[in-house]
């Protein structure tokens, strides 16, 4: 799984399965049901630590089912994409095209769905924000679409299920002066690059923020800056960062992230809950 994941760690799993369709996606997902084989939805694997010894069942990666549609409106478009399309291809093409409502979003890694389930977010804006439905595959294996009326999100939070898959999604975006929303997309690739550890590989954002407090804050004040285990690292750039120097196993990664939750509640007082998904730890 190191090949599939942001972080490049993980071991094999047994089965890899790319739907052709949605009606692929289902008969795969009966086959798995039928023969008892435990199975995820992976789209870039930008969130996820997959153990070292992987994961006992199957992935299913949906970046093959491509779908995207404009329809315009007076006040821009209605867009449906699927849910493996990149985030931030889906933004730049959007941007080509005039629509602006998601440039903010710009450069965070990951597929549509992906963002979706975590209510992916930056600089103030949540993908949440100008969503009107989500089509959903639930783990008995049928499809059903909310409107954004039925659907509560909150930070970094979603109703899709882990065990769910997001098919397709529909956007409300509103028509804009395409160099202003290639300058705003420049402007957030900027900061990112300038705060962010881009240069390693990463997950992105390894704890949640404790109430409307980042975690990096914990982690700084803790004195955790640069702390190494293994070739897992604490970000010297930003500290709710863990990057891989090279070598680092998932177990690194996993050893380290409880060092940071056990020296941060010992000296502030703080439980960190982990933004990041670890596959496998409990399998094993």
């Amino acid at each position: 799984m190191k090949r599939y994941t942001s972080m490049k760690v993980g071991g094999p799993v047994k089965y890899l399965v790319y739907p052709a369709d949605e009606a692929d996606l289902q008969k795969a997902m009966r086959i798995l049901r039928e023969e008892g084989i435990k199975y995820r939805f992976v789209g870039n694997g930008t969130n996820i630590i997959v153990h070292d010894e992987g994961f006992n069942g199957a992935i299913i990666r949906i970046t093959k089912i491509r779908r995207l549609q404009h329809n315009r409106t007076q006040e821009g478009a209605v867009v449906k994409v699927s849910g493996g399309a990149s985030l931030k291809g889906f933004i730049k093409d959007n941007a080509m095209r005039g629509l602006a409502g998601l440039e903010k979003l710009y450069w965070i890694p990951g597929t549509v769905g992906g963002g979706i389930k975590m209510n992916a977010g930056s600089f103030g804006a949540s993908i949440s924000d100008v969503l009107e439905s989500v089509t959903v595959l639930n783990d008995k294996g049928n499809i059903t679409t909310l409107d954004r009326k039925a659907l509560s999100f909150s930070y970094r939070s979603s109703p899709v299920k882990t065990t769910e898959c997001v098919i397709n999604a529909v956007f409300r975006l509103k028509t804009g002066d395409r160099k202003k929303i290639q300058e705003d997309m420049g402007y957030v690739f900027v900061e990112r690059k300038k705060r962010h550890p881009m240069e390693f590989p990463s997950s992105g954002s390894i704890f949640k923020s404790v109430g409307k407090e980042p975690a990096w804050q914990y982690v700084e004040k803790a004195g955790l800056r640069g702390l190494k285990i293994g070739d897992a690292c604490v970000s010297e750039k930003h500290t709710n960062f863990i990057v891989n120097l090279g070598r680092a196993t998932a177990q690194d990664i996993k050893t380290l992230i409880d060092r940071i939750k056990k020296e941060v509640f010992e000296k502030l007082g703080i439980a960190l809950e982990e933004e990041v998904e670890m596959w496998g730890f409990n399998e094993n």
